[in-house]
């Protein structure tokens, strides 16, 4: 049995790698295959192009494992870079030896395990999925999205509510904006209270006014029992306060959210899991 030096890993047929229908570069699998037998690599280091390799963040990736040590590049989208990484091999197996990717790839090379440092040698911020301790982001979609009662702001970027203050009611023929005054002040004037600023609701981040429009939204369907929903948030409230730490309102506010639709069946904790997963991976793009 051969005994390898390297493999070349290339991502051909993943979620992202090569599929130009989704605007990703193609992957030209002939050049990969024919610079490998024309570099008579065979035995030497192999090649396997398939699927995906799982950095879903990025997109045609490729994974270069040398005499041990592993390098990974993304955006390998053209011809020359396919050759520069040939180049790169070659130069390792003359030098007899692994060497830092050269000027051509450099700004390709990025790491994927735990026990990489970057190249560049920022501090890394590394996802622990496993140790989550704030609740987790999740986005719903669908009708429910669409029925919210939070919309975007010129500006793209803020959600605005029509929702007026506690202190001044609405107008008699908004019906709409009568139910959302009667549901926010249900919620009083204690912790539960949404935050506010000169009488107007605040969000600090796009995510926190559309899980705040889909619990309205699926109140004003009848599918959220807002009773329920207050008093899971009061909860949550006062699960927070009692671990110490920073408090984050709307982090209070989604775990209610969940907690009361999968309670109902609405929603799996499964799918919760799941639906995290992707976004804190780069599986899913996030919705504004």
């Amino acid at each position: 049995m051969a005994r390898f030096r390297g493999q070349l890993f290339v991502c051909a047929t993943g979620c992202c790698c090569g599929r130009t229908g989704d605007g990703f570069a193609a992957i030209s699998t002939e050049l990969y295959h024919g610079e490998w037998e024309r570099r008579r690599l065979r035995n030497v280091v192999h090649l396997t192009i398939g699927g995906c390799l799982g950095p879903c963040a990025l997109a045609n990736v490729a994974l270069l494992l040398f005499d041990g040590q592993a390098q990974w590049f993304h955006t390998i989208d053209s011809d020359a870079l396919v050759r520069a990484l040939y180049d790169h091999i070659d130069a390792m197996l003359a030098a007899d030896g692994c060497l830092p990717p050269p000027a051509a790839l450099a700004s390709h090379h990025f790491t994927a395990s735990t026990w990489q440092a970057r190249p560049d040698g920022q501090p890394v911020d590394d996802f622990r999925p496993r140790r989550r301790v704030a609740a987790p982001v999740v986005f719903l979609t669908g009708s429910d999205v669409a029925a919210a009662a939070c919309h975007a702001s010129p500006d793209g970027e803020s959600p605005v509510c029509d929702a007026p203050s506690t202190a001044t009611a609405p107008a008699d023929g908004d019906a709409t904006a009568t139910r959302l005054h009667a549901l926010l002040a249900d919620l009083g004037v204690t912790a539960a209270a949404v935050p506010r600023r000169n009488g107007e609701l605040v969000f600090d981040e796009p995510w926190q006014g559309r899980v705040f429009g889909m619990a309205v939204a699926l109140s004003e369907q009848g599918r959220l029992p807002w009773e329920e929903f207050r008093q899971a948030l009061i909860a949550e409230i006062a699960a927070a306060e009692a671990r110490g730490g920073e408090f984050r309102y709307y982090h209070a506010w989604l775990a209610a959210f969940e907690r009361v639709l999968a309670a109902r069946g609405a929603v799996r904790p499964d799918e919760l899991e799941e639906a995290t997963f992707q976004f804190e991976f780069g599986e899913r793009d996030e919705v504004y």
